[in-house]
C-alpha cells in the first residue's frame, strides 16, 4: 500500500518553493503532503513490524496463557479474575485468541501518566492514578486496557475503590464492575484478532486508527452479547438477580441483564465519533446522583429521566405511570411524562397534561414549553405565537427562562414566512443569552426547526 503513496521529502521541498495564489493555499497543500508522507512511513513501519512478528499458531489453549496479577491491594481491585478471563477466552472463536502471549492485570498508573491529556480526568484519592468515576467512589482509568501488537500481550487496568463505601450492595456492584472489565477484555482481544488475522502484511486498514477502533467496538458489542452476558448469568446467577432486584426497587422497573449491554459502537469508519446515550450510560448517570435522592419516588423519577435521555421512552412511561398511580398529582412526574409523550408523537396527551399543570401554576415554565412543543408538532404557528405571548407575560423581563419562549416565537415567525419578525426574534434570543457570537447558530437552529432552507447569504 505504501508504494501507492508517491509523496516524498523531495515533494514537500518542491511545494515549499512554489508560488501559489495565497499563503493559506500553500500551507494547506504542504499540510496534505506531510500527512501523506506520515501515512507512508506509518505503513512501512507496520510492514516491518509484521515481518518481524512470528506467524500466530492456528490455535492457543486458553488454559496455558500466562495471567499475571500486579498491584492488587485494599483499594486496587481486578474485577475480573483469572478464572473469569480463561472462561471467556474458552467461549470466544479459536482464531480470535490464537497468538495471545500473556495477560497482565495492572493498575496502569505509569501508562496513563505518560499519555495524559486535558480530558483524562483527575488523580483518584487512593493511588493518584489519572481516573474518572465510573460509579460514585469507584475510579476507572482514562484507558481501561491495552493491547500490545509487538508482543501479543493484553493488559487490563484495575478499578480503584473502598469496598466498604460502594454506592449499592457490594456483590451487585462488583458484578457490574466485573462485567465492565470483561467488556474491556473482549475489546482488547478484538484488537488482537484484527492485527493478527484481518490486517496482516501492513495493509491500508492497519494504519488507520478509526478502522481498528471500529472493528474492536463492533466485536466488543457482539462478544459481550453472545459470550460475556451469558457467562455472567450462568456463573454469577445470584449476583445478577441481586443487581436486577436493586434496580427494580430503586428504579421502579425490572430490566433483563441485556439492559447493560449498551452500545459501544461510537467510532465511525470515517473517523468521526457518534455521540449517543445508551442504557448503560443511563444506569451509570442515575447511580452517580444517588446521594441526591431524598426518597424512593425521587430515585425512580431520576431513573425515568435517565432512560428518557437514552431514548427509552416506553420504559420511561412505565416507571412514570407507576409513580402516578401512587401519587396522581406528582408534578415532576407529570412534567416528565408530558415531555416523553412529545417524543412519542402523542402531542395531544402532552398538551392536556401541560394545561393541567398550568391550571395549578401559571408560571410553570416547563409546562409552557411542553405546550409550545405540542403546538409546534401540530404546526399550529399562530397558536404557538399566542402561547409564547402568554408565556412571556408571566416570566420576569431579565430572566434566562425567557429563552425557550423567545426561541419558539422565532420558529413560529420563520414558519409563517415573516423574515423581518424572525430576525427580530432571533436578536431577542441572542440578547437573552448575552452571546452575540451565537447569532448564526441560533439562525440555523430556527430555520431547521421551522422546516425552512437557510440561504447561504443569510447564514
Amino acid at each position: 500500500m505504501s508504494r501507492s503513496i508517491h509523496t516524498t521529502r523531495k515533494t514537500i521541498s518542491k511545494l515549499s518553493r512554489m508560488k501559489p495564489a495565497s499563503d493559506a493555499a500553500k500551507a494547506e497543500v504542504i499540510a496534505k503532503a506531510r500527512s501523506k508522507l506520515a501515512r507512508k512511513r506509518r505503513i512501512k513501519r507496520l510492514v516491518n513490524d509484521e515481518r518481524k512478528r512470528p506467524t500466530p499458531p492456528a490455535e492457543t489453549n486458553p488454559q496455558v496463557i500466562p495471567i499475571e496479577t500486579h498491584h492488587a491491594s485494599h483499594h486496587i481491585h481486578h474485577s475480573a479474575s483469572a478464572e473469569d478471563l480463561r472462561a471467556v477466552l474458552s467461549l470466544l472463536p479459536p482464531p480470535a485468541i490464537a497468538g495471545i502471549s500473556s495477560i497482565k492485570l495492572i493498575l496502569g498508573k505509569e501508562y496513563l501518566d505518560e499519555r495524559r491529556s486535558e480530558d483524562d480526568g483527575d488523580p483518584d484519592p487512593f493511588t493518584g492514578r489519572i481516573s474518572h468515576q465510573l460509579l460514585p467512589g469507584v475510579y476507572a482509568g482514562a484507558c481501561f486496557g491495552t493491547y500490545h501488537p509487538s508482543s501479543g500481550r493484553v493488559t487490563l487496568h484495575a478499578h480503584v475503590y473502598d469496598a466498604d463505601k460502594l454506592p449499592f450492595d457490594q456483590r451487585a456492584c462488583e458484578l457490574y464492575l466485573r462485567f465492565h472489565a470483561l467488556k474491556t477484555f473482549v475489546h482488547e482481544v478484538a484488537h488482537h484478532h484484527d492485527q493478527t488475522h484481518r490486517i496482516r502484511r501492513g495493509r491500508w486498514l492497519a494504519d488507520r486508527k478509526e478502522n481498528s477502533e471500529w472493528y474492536a467496538e463492533k466485536m466488543e458489542h457482539e462478544w459481550t452479547k453472545d459470550v460475556v452476558l451469558p457467562y455472567l448469568e450462568k456463573a454469577y446467577a445470584s449476583d445478577v438477580r441481586g443487581l436486577l432486584d436493586f434496580i427494580e426497587h430503586q428504579g421502579g422497573w425490572r430490566p433483563d441483564f441485556k439492559f447493560f449491554l449498551g452500545d459501544p459502537r461510537t467510532t465511525r469508519r470515517d473517523g468521526l465519533i457518534r455521540i449517543s446515550a445508551d442504557t448503560a450510560t443511563a444506569f451509570e448517570s442515575w447511580v452517580e446522583d444517588f446521594p441526591k435522592y431524598a426518597n424512593l419516588a425521587e430515585s425512580r423519577l431520576a431513573f425515568a429521566w435517565a432512560l428518557h435521555y437514552s431514548d427509552e421512552y416506553e420504559i420511561c412511561l412505565q416507571i412514570l405511570d407507576r409513580l402516578l398511580v401512587e401519587n396522581p398529582v406528582f408534578k415532576a412526574a407529570l412534567t416528565c411524562k408530558a415531555d416523553t409523550l412529545i417524543h412519542l408523537d402523542r402531542e395531544d396527551e402532552a398538551f392536556a397534561i401541560a394545561d393541567q399543570l398550568l391550571a395549578d401554576d401559571a408560571e410553570n415554565t416547563d409546562a409552557w414549553e411542553i405546550r409550545g412543543d405540542a403546538l409546534q408538532c401540530r404546526r399550529d404557528w399562530k397558536g404557538l405565537l399566542d402561547n409564547c405571548d402568554n408565556w412571556l407575560a408571566v416570566v420576569p423581563e431579565n430572566s434566562k427562562h425567557r429563552l425557550p419562549a423567545l426561541r419558539q416565537r422565532a420558529i413560529a415567525y420563520c414558519a409563517l414566512g415573516d423574515t423581518g419578525k424572525t430576525d427580530e426574534a432571533i436578536d431577542d434570543c441572542v440578547r437573552c443569552t448575552g452571546r452575540p457570537q451565537s447569532r448564526d447558530s441560533f439562525r440555523r437552529l430556527i430555520y431547521r426547526s421551522a422546516g425552512k432552507t437557510l440561504s447561504v447569504e443569510k447564514a
